[in-house]
């Protein structure tokens, strides 16, 4: 009993004692320095960004090295790529439907690319000193798109044309090849042997 009784009265002075006590206020947790979650996301905005860089250099390699040991390179050629690059990017996909992804002036112009060149004849894109004025208003009128717009197409086929001939040149001498946009520039400008200056497409009368 006096154990019984001497437990009971220490609880009620532990009781009193937290009653009479005053009420510890907790501190809140604040965060001040928010550094630490900033880091997080710029490391993995990084990495994103440096997985982006590293599918561009690998795809603009392949490009070139297709390009340097390709026997051939039609317009046909030149259409099947774009396309390919299109497919692969997700271009004429569901990566399209994205918003603002659609509105992008490289995409709208790699559509209108793909849309003439799809409305050519297989005979035109596979042998195109064929293109003449009346082919190109013929593919105007078919797929909505101005003869400005079928000329720079044109134009930029015939740049890649004339690059895989430069590329080629530089195979047959053992000369290494690019491996990107800056030292393509710079190879071109210290030695652009191969590389054709004058337009290599033949204008045929209308």
């Amino acid at each position: 009993m006096a154990l019984r009784s001497a437990v009971r009265g220490f609880a009620l002075v532990m009781r009193k004692k937290a009653i009479a006590a005053p009420i510890a206020v907790v501190p809140r947790f604040q965060v001040r320095d928010m550094s630490i979650f900033s880091n997080i996301k710029e490391g993995i905005t990084d990495r994103l960004e440096t997985r982006k860089n590293d599918k561009n250099a690998k795809a603009y390699i392949e490009q070139i090295e297709h390009l340097a040991h390709s026997k051939t390179y039609t317009l046909q050629d030149h259409f099947l790529q774009m396309k390919k690059q299109a497919d692969e990017g997700g271009i004429s996909g569901w990566k399209s439907m994205v918003p603002g992804v659609s509105s992008m002036p490289q995409i709208q112009q790699m559509k209108a690319f793909l849309a003439i060149m799809e409305g050519f004849e297989l005979q035109h894109r596979e042998n195109p000193t064929l293109i003449n004025g009346k082919v190109k208003r013929i593919v105007s009128e078919k797929v909505g798109q101005p003869l400005e717009e079928i000329n720079n197409m044109l134009r930029s086929y015939e740049q890649l044309s004339n690059l895989r001939q430069w590329l080629r040149k530089r195979v047959d001498r053992g000369l290494p090849l690019p491996d990107s946009l800056d030292g393509t520039t710079e190879m071109l400008r210290e030695d652009p042997t191969g590389f054709p200056t004058k337009n290599m497409r033949p204008k045929r009368r209308r």
